[in-house]
C-alpha cells in the first residue's frame, strides 16, 4: 500500500472520529447540559444542601462539559494532518517527477561538458606539440592537411557525446559543421562536418551576412534559434523549405581571431550545431560550453595558420 492509499484511509478514520466527537459535543451542549445545569442552579440559589451523589454527578458533568468545550474549539480550529500529508505528498511527487530528473539531467550534462572540453584541451596540447616539432622543410600542403585532421580530432569528441551534451534522441537529425572564411571568394566554406547518415547535405557556401552562418560571422556573436520557421532574422528567401525541415533549430558560434593572425576584424569562421527538432538547444545550458569549444578551436586554427604562413614563406 502506497502513501496516498494510507493517507486516504487515515482521512476516513480521522473524519469519522471527529464527526462522532463533534456530534457528542453538540448533543451535550444543546440537550444534556441544560438538563443538568437547571436543577443544579435551582438548588444552589435555593440554598439547599447537595448530597454526596449529587456532588459526584455534578463534578462528572463539569468534566464532560469542559472536554466537549475543548472538542468544539479544536474542531473549529483544527488543521487536518491528512491535508498536510497531501501537501507533502504533492510536493514529493513534484520533486520526483520534475525537480530531481531535471537536476540529474543538468548534472549529467555538466559532467559531459567538462569531460569533452578536457579531452579537447588534451587534443589541442598534443596538436600544438606536433606543430612545434615539425621540421622546417615540412610542406605547406601537409600543414593544411594536418590542420583539418586536427579539427576532426578535436570536434569528434562532441559528435560522440552529442546525446548527453544536447539531448539528441533517436529520431533527431544532428548536423555539426565548421565553416572557415575564404578571403579570395569572400565566402564561408565548410572545412569539417559530421551529420546524421539519414540526411543529405549540399555543403553550400555562405556569404557573410546570409543565413545563420553568415549572420553569426558578420555580427561576430553567437546566435541561437529555437525554431527557424519563427525567426525574424532569417528571411524566406535565404532559407528554403528543405532547410526548414532539416535545420529547424541551431547554434552558430564565430571562431574569433583573438591574436590578430589576420587583422582581428573578422572571425576565422563559424562553428554550427543544428537539429531538425524544435528547441533542441538551450542558451542557458549550452552557452559556456560552445563558447569554450570555439575558443579552443581558435587557438588551434591560430597556431596552424601561423605555421602555414611560415611554410608558405619558406616555400
Amino acid at each position: 500500500m502506497d502513501l496516498s492509499e494510507i493517507n486516504k484511509a487515515n482521512k476516513i478514520t480521522e473524519d469519522n472520529v471527529f464527526s462522532v466527537a463533534l456530534f457528542s459535543a453538540n448533543a451535550w451542549m444543546t440537550l444534556a447540559a441544560p438538563l443538568v445545569i437547571g436543577p443544579f442552579a435551582s438548588k444552589l440559589f435555593a440554598g439547599q444542601d447537595f448530597t454526596a451523589m449529587e456532588v459526584t454527578l455534578y463534578c462528572v458533568a463539569i468534566t464532560f462539559h469542559f472536554i466537549f468545550t475543548v472538542v468544539v474549539f479544536v474542531a473549529g480550529n483544527r488543521k487536518s494532518t491528512s491535508i498536510a500529508v497531501d501537501e507533502i505528498s504533492s510536493e514529493n511527487a513534484d520533486y520526483r517527477l520534475k525537480v530531481i530528473p531535471t537536476a540529474k539531467s543538468m548534472y549529467e550534462n555538466s559532467k559531459t561538458q567538462q569531460h569533452v572540453t578536457y579531452l579537447m584541451t588534451l587534443e589541442l596540447e598534443s596538436l600544438i606539440d606536433e606543430i612545434n616539432t615539425r621540421p622546417p622543410e615540412y610542406k605547406f600542403n601537409d600543414r593544411l592537411r594536418d590542420m583539418e585532421a586536427g579539427l576532426n580530432r578535436m570536434l569528434w569528441h562532441i559528435v560522440e557525446q552529442r546525446t548527453p551534451l544536447f539531448g539528441y534522441k533517436n529520431e533527431s537529425l544532428y548536423n555539426f559543421a565548421l565553416y572557415l572564411y575564404e578571403s579570395q571568394s569572400d565566402e564561408l566554406v565548410i572545412k569539417w562536418r559530421s551529420h546524421d547518415n539519414r540526411m543529405s547535405v549540399s555543403n553550400r557556401r555562405w556569404k557573410p551576412g546570409f543565413g545563420h552562418v553568415g549572420l553569426a560571422f558578420i555580427q561576430g556573436e553567437a546566435k541561437i534559434c529555437q525554431d527557424i520557421t519563427a525567426s525574424s532574422e532569417l528571411s524566406d528567401g535565404v532559407v528554403d523549405d528543405s532547410d526548414k525541415k532539416k535545420y529547424r533549430s541551431f547554434i552558430s558560434v564565430p571562431i574569433k581571431d583573438s591574436l590578430n593572425v589576420y587583422d582581428g576584424k573578422k572571425p576565422f569562421g563559424v562553428l554550427v550545431f543544428t537539429s531538425d527538432q524544435v528547441g533542441q538547444f538551450s542558451w542557458e545550458r549550452d552557452k559556456i560550453f560552445v563558447l569554450t569549444v570555439a575558443k579552443l578551436l581558435s587557438m588551434h586554427i591560430e597556431r596552424n595558420i601561423s605555421s602555414c604562413m611560415e611554410g608558405y614563406d619558406e616555400k
